[in-house]
């Protein structure tokens, strides 16, 4: 059983033991942890109190062509997880991703604000902290294993983005506590080699993947962490150790090549790894995304006194322009009564794979019984070649009978995005007012390769006389797309008050390559304008003297518009002002709702004067952060009463319109007349 306690904290248990026996340790119920799970694995966050947002991974079902790994851990934790944590390196402090823990893993880490507790939401498990100044999101979901094609494994994916006004180095360390079944202490399998001692792994030598077996003549649960592949960010350095030493350090840890997987401070084997993404600029605003997956590998086996498993990808890219070679691995383990003298193993390919170097017989030497060899081969497709194909191993050795196994793989052609870009061919006006505004537009991708689109980044560029909606953004990134699925992406757009066929453009970029696609929308031409709007509020099609009347003074199509200023005339014979400032109310333009609750921005309330029909220093101001693209909407609305018959002209006097730029040097401004009968 793994303990939370070094040597060091021994004590402690000592300390327990002295306390009255009156005294109760109180259980509060915690929340349930959350679960996503399916025929093969399952993905279980904590959502406790403390060491919220870890997780554990284990089996259902697992292998359908197997029942020994049923109901298995991969990751050790269960329905409690802490042992595995994750450590966001900010600068040159070590963040713990989620929630506090009183536990040995990462207990004397910097521990953030959650804004956002795990929470089940499209099919994944997500989370979110912030970390000082970079804020995290956590996902975890269930996705596609490389060598098995079943969606056995857990998708593990970590954004950072940069809340700061300011640059900062950010890099992330995720450490699993890898677990097969009962087994704490299982060799990892990497290309030739088993793993048993503290060994790591840099970018340039990066494996495609590892996997974990503890027998191949029985195995109990076969794991498999991938490392390259498309839509997984390609670590910096994997480090396989031991446990304790992963748990007690939070970035940097105690590594000694060469020494075995007891956990540190302890007696018991315990393997773990940590996957390290160096620290990287993260500009302001900016976000990054971490990948990797884990979970169960495809080995296939067949038994005898050599008993031998194969493992290859899934499925492999082929067609004219994309031939990407690939690792086919044995395992061979002698399970027989006596040593196996001079094993060999010899790799038959089918038509259409080819050995990128050496030979296709490899020579493995003597195997005692009961011990586990491992040797592989680098291929590449070649030609045209597509469907599944099959490839063969035999081993054999001097005083054994020979055996073979075989193992399909599936040649598809690479992903591909179509795209069709949509949105107005042309705005119209009416009543003064552009419309529709916003703009949608978006983007329908459709995969029509043959393998998964990954990474999928999506950005709308805008060049000219448009804007991106408040609370939009450019960059988007859609969920990666298998073949013949299909996703739609959208972004709303302001005009700023150019006119004419203006450009846009969707800029994609994915494991498929980069893409641009171009749409034009037509902009009319419009007038800035600072006009009275006609009188509401009364009864019928007619003012008559005693009845209130409203009027409003709007200003439309004022680019960038950012403050106004202005004086307003009526006839006092005519109308009045009856409250003096308490019929008269703030402009719209003048109020930002575009947050919660609304925020009344500076505006100045005009002097009254009655007697001469005046209306003197109206003016507001947006301030520099808040300028409207092109504003639409009212200045002032001003209620009157009707005294006599006549009319009264409402005139605009002294009229001032400012962008971020300065005086708005054009624009028109627009009287009223106002008839009062009896």
């Amino acid at each position: 059983m793994k303990s939370w306690l070094s040597l060091t904290s021994i004590s402690i248990l000592l300390l327990m033991v002295l306390v009255p026996a009156n005294v109760v340790w109180a259980q509060v119920d915690d929340p349930p942890t959350l679960e996503i799970s399916n025929e093969y694995i399952r993905i279980v966050a904590n959502a406790r109190e403390l060491n919220t947002g870890r997780f554990s991974l284990g089996t259902t079902g697992g292998d359908p062509d197997r029942a020994e790994d049923r109901n298995k851990h991969l990751i050790y934790g269960g329905d409690d997880p802490w042992t595995s944590f994750t450590t966001v390196r900010i600068g040159n402090q070590n963040w713990v991703f989620g929630g506090a823990t009183n536990r040995r893993a990462g207990r004397d880490g910097v521990y953030g604000e959650m804004l956002e507790p795990p929470t089940v939401r499209d099919g994944s498990i997500v989370s979110v902290w912030r970390l000082g100044p970079v804020e995290v999101t956590q996902k975890l979901r269930l996705a596609r294993s490389s060598t098995t094609g079943l969606m056995d494994t857990a998708r593990i994916e970590y954004q950072v983005q940069n809340t700061d006004d300011e640059a900062h180095l950010v890099g992330l360390r995720l450490m699993l506590d890898t677990m097969l079944g009962e087994n704490d202490g299982a060799p990892f399998r990497v290309d030739d080699q088993a793993i048993l001692t503290d060994t790591v792994f840099y970018s340039h030598n990066m494996p495609e993947f590892w996997q974990a077996f503890d027998s191949l003549g029985n195995p109990q649960v076969m794991a498999q962490g991938t490392l390259l592949q498309p839509g997984i960010t390609t670590p910096d350095r994997v480090y396989f150790t031991n446990w304790g030493s992963l748990a007690d350090d939070l970035w940097n840890f105690d590594f000694q090549p060469g020494r075995d997987f007891t956990r540190r401070g302890e007696f018991e084997l315990d393997s773990a790894l940590a996957v390290f993404w160096d620290p990287m600029p993260l500009q302001s605003g900016s976000t990054r995304t971490y990948v990797t997956y884990y979970g169960l590998g495809g080995v296939t086996i067949a038994p005898g006194d050599l008993s031998v498993g194969v493992t290859s990808p899934a499925q492999i890219i082929a067609d004219a322009d994309h031939r990407q070679s690939f690792p086919i691995i044995a395992y061979i383990q002698n399970t027989g009564q006596g040593e196996a003298r001079e094993v060999t193993a010899n790799i038959r390919l089918p038509q259409g794979l080819q050995l990128v170097e050496g030979s296709a017989a490899k020579q493995l030497g003597n195997l005692d019984v009961g011990d586990t060899i491992q040797t592989s081969w680098q291929v590449i497709p070649h030609g045209e070649l597509s469907g599944s194909v099959t490839y063969e191993v035999v081993v054999d050795s001097i005083n054994s009978e020979a055996n073979r196994v075989s193992r399909s793989i599936e040649v598809v052609s690479p992903a591909k995005l179509q795209i069709q870009l949509r949105g107005p061919d042309a705005l119209r006006v009416e009543d003064e007012r552009l419309r529709p505004v916003p703009i949608a537009v978006e983007a329908e991708l459709r995969n029509v390769g043959g393998m998964a689109a990954h990474s999928i980044e999506t950005r709308i560029e805008h060049p000219i006389g448009l804007v991106l909606a408040q609370g939009d953004r450019a960059v988007k990134y859609p969920s990666a797309l298998g073949p013949g699925e299909t996703a739609v992406v959208r972004w709303f757009l302001e005009p700023t008050g150019v006119s004419g066929n203006l450009p846009y453009s969707l800029r994609l970029q994915s494991s498929a390559g980069e893409q641009v696609v171009n749409n034009f929308v037509l902009i009319p031409s419009t007038t800035p304008r600072i006009w009275v709007g006609e009188p509401s509020g009364f009864r019928d099609d007619t003012i008559r003297p005693g009845e209130y009347f409203s009027v409003a003074i709007w200003a439309t199509n004022i680019p960038d518009f950012q403050r106004a200023s202005f004086d307003l005339y009526f006839n006092p014979e005519v109308a009045e002002i009856v409250g003096q400032t308490l019929d008269i109310s703030r402009g719209t333009l003048f109020v930002d709702d575009r947050v919660q609750p609304p925020v009344n921005l500076s505006w100045t309330m005009p002097t009254v004067d009655n007697q001469r029909g005046r209306v003197m220093g109206v003016a507001g101001d947006r301030g520099e952060d808040r300028p409207l693209p092109l504003a639409f909407g009212t200045l002032i609305t001003i209620h009157f009463r009707a005294k006599a018959p006549g009319y009264t002209d409402i005139l605009l006097q002294n009229a001032n319109l400012y962008d971020t730029g300065g005086q708005v040097p054009s624009f028109e401004v627009v009287g009223r007349d106002i008839v009062v009968k009896e």
